[in-house]
């Protein structure tokens, strides 16, 4: 004889039998396919390998690199350029901008120039299959979930390899 598992909550009895149990989950599990691929967001351009992964002989891509210039009258005791967060921003096809996954971070390095100027630069490489994609932009915000500093023109990804696209921003505090 089968089992039965019994509720009583009030005066309302009820028998779900393990079978139907299986065949709810088995339905369950059917269906989360359809959601998933219903909830999951567009395709975007695929993570870059790091520069020091990619051999010289292999490397096909190449590289977006943004430079933030900062004005003289930057505070820099109380906004440490470390703290600074890039995002680079892709346009989809309705309209609306999107984070790239994986080309987010700080700011790589900061150099002062001959006249006193500094630039910081963040740099990330770019597959071959994404060369001349676009449009794109980066964001600079005062920190990882921090308020918008900046948004840069539109660009594309360079169109060859081994091609630097640069975007020159000048940042305000």
């Amino acid at each position: 004889m089968p089992s039965k598992i019994t509720h009583h909550a009030s005066r309302i009895t009820f028998h779900v039998s393990p079978a139907r149990i299986l065949a709810g989950i088995a339905v369950l599990t059917a269906l989360l396919p359809l959601w998933a691929a219903h909830a999951a967001p567009l395709p975007l351009p695929p993570l870059p390998l790091p520069p020091d992964r990619v051999s010289p002989s292999t490397f096909t891509g190449g590289f977006i690199q943004l430079q933030a210039t900062f004005p003289q009258t930057w505070p820099w005791d109380s906004a440490h350029w470390e703290d600074l967060w890039t995002a680079v921003q892709w346009l989809d096809e309705w309209g609306h901008w999107r984070d790239v996954e994986g080309w987010q971070g700080s700011l790589d390095e900061v150099t002062r120039q001959a006249d006193g100027t500094v630039v910081g630069q963040k740099t990330w490489w770019v597959a071959r299959g994404d060369l001349g994609k676009g449009p794109f932009r980066w964001q600079v915000y005062r920190s990882p979930g921090g308020a918008l500093m900046h948004t840069s023109e539109t660009f594309d990804l360079p169109s060859q390899r081994h091609e630097t696209t640069a975007v020159e921003i000048t940042l305000r505090p």
